[in-house]
Formats: C-alpha cells, structure tokens, sequence
C-alpha cells in the first residue's frame, strides 16, 4: 500500500491538472506532507481531500467560498485537522452544509435545527461507480483488509475493464500474498493498455529480477525512470540488478542518483560508504 501520493499521481488519479495541486498547496487548502526535489507528496487523505475539491468545483461551488468554508471551520472546530476529509459535506442550492455528529450546520457556524421543514433535498455529488469503488479499495488497503481491497478492485473492473491503477493495485495484492504468476499478469495487463505506467513498469521489472530475468528486468527498471526520472526506488533496484550483470559503472551511475533523490534513506549512509571505498555494493 503506498503511503504518499505525488502530484502526478494525484493528477492522474483526481482528474486535475498538477498546476492545481501545487496552487491549492500554496494557498493552504489542501497542504503537502512531504517535499523532495521539488516534488509534492500527499497522503490518502489528502488524496480524499483533493476529490472533494474537485466534486465542490464541479457542482459549481467557487474555490474562494470553499476556502471560506474550511478556514470558518478551523476556527470554529481547531481540533479539526483536514475538515475536507473530517466532515460531511453537502450542497443545498449554492449552500455548503458541514455535519458531525449527527448535528449540521453552516461554514459561518450557524446550527441546522430542523432540515426537513424548510431546506430543499440536497444536490448529491455526481458519483462514477468505478471510482467510487475505487476509492472504497483504497480505504480497504488502509484498514489492511486486503481481500476487501482486492474484491473491490475487481468490481472496479467489472465496471472498467481498462482502469489501470485497480489492475497495478490488484497485481500488488497478489504479489503481496505470493501469487507472482497472478501479479505478473495483472501488471503485463495494466501495460498493454498504458505502456507508460512507472508503477507497472517498476513492478514488472520486481517481478522479473526475483524470477532472475535479470536482462528483462532492467529494461523494465529503466523504462520506469524514463517515465518518472525522480523514482528514487527504481533508480535503487536498477543499480542492484545492474550490479548483479557486472555492469559496475551503470550500477554507479543509479547508485548516485538514488542518493540525489533520497539522501536520507536507511540506505543512503551504506551506499555513501561503499561508494568511497569503490567496492561493488
């Protein structure tokens, strides 16, 4: 289960432009957890966070009532760190209604007493199936319950047989469990329809190198830095398998990169050292 998301990664899987995260970032409504290299990095809340954003756009609430609405929160509920992720939210007319705790309100603080008598039925978010359900996998993953990830996944793809990240994510599980064959193919799949997937491509070449297809597998760690240059872990697993070729210059090359784009890894110190020594690592 990935941990952070990067802006590309949010992009892609939001439907948003990366120009977006970084000015939603800069202005304080949805903040980074992480930055390397100039590279954004976000966790599955905030994930969350950047989707609601998005629906809130989309059904015609502007961006200045949402930033109005999430900084009234704070100072009405500090405890509250991500209110996007925290509350309910809900529209009426061009009205954004919060609730907690059974209890609704306005962003202004003004209590809801009684909905039913006076407020019109609330406009529902435009909901995709597929990435409802996808999302719904994702907090399974989460929750470490894996084979309600992996069931959800598979309704994902019931739905869309071509949506790559539930094919990648369900070739994670398997692997996960030791189903290598089954995650093989479920990655080969995922890159028939986006040969340009890192992941995919980072985790086909995994697959590979423990099979000790090692030739293939580097092709397959290579095309994933040409695909995302700043992929600290493929650079780190292309310098292994190149090691293992006898290609100690190559290897060398990655090595040095790695440490470029994670200097402060729990291998970093180790790399560093035998660098200097010049020994193969």
């Amino acid at each position: 289960m990935k941990e952070l998301y990067d802006q590309k990664e949010v992009s892609r899987l939001i439907g948003i432009s990366e120009s977006q995260i970084r000015y939603w970032d800069k202005i304080g409504l949805i903040p980074h957890l992480k930055r390397q290299r100039g590279r954004l990095f976000f966790d599955f809340k905030g994930l969350v966070a950047f989707r609601t954003v998005k629906e809130l756009l989309d059904k015609g609430i502007s961006l200045r009532k949402i930033r109005r609405c999430i900084k009234n929160l704070k100072k009405m509920m500090p405890e509250i760190k991500q209110p996007l992720t925290e509350m309910r939210i809900s529209i009426y007319g061009d009205q954004i209604i919060l609730g907690r705790d059974n209890l609704k309100f306005t962003p202004e603080g003004q209590l809801l007493i009684d909905f039913s008598a006076d407020v019109k039925t609330p406009i529902s978010f435009p909901v995709d199936a597929a990435e409802e359900l996808f999302f719904q996998a994702l907090e399974c993953e989460q929750e470490e319950d894996w084979e309600g990830a992996k069931r959800k996944y598979e309704a994902v793809l019931a739905l869309r047989p071509n949506h790559v990240d539930a094919l990648v994510n369900l070739g994670n599980i398997a692997h996960r469990s030791g189903s290598c064959t089954l995650a093989e193919q479920h990655y080969r799949k995922a890159l028939r329809i986006d040969p340009d997937h890192a992941e995919a491509n980072y985790n086909l070449a995994n697959i590979l190198e423990e099979k000790d297809d090692l030739n293939n597998a580097i092709l397959f760690y290579q095309k994933a830095i040409h695909e995302d240059p700043e992929f600290a872990d493929a650079h780190f697993n292309l310098a292994r398998a190149l090691e293992r070729i006898g290609d100690i210059k190559g290897a060398e090359k990655h090595w040095r990169s790695y440490l470029n784009l994670d200097p402060t890894s729990e291998w970093a110190e180790y790399i560093r050292r035998r660098l200097d020594e010049g020994k193969p690592l």
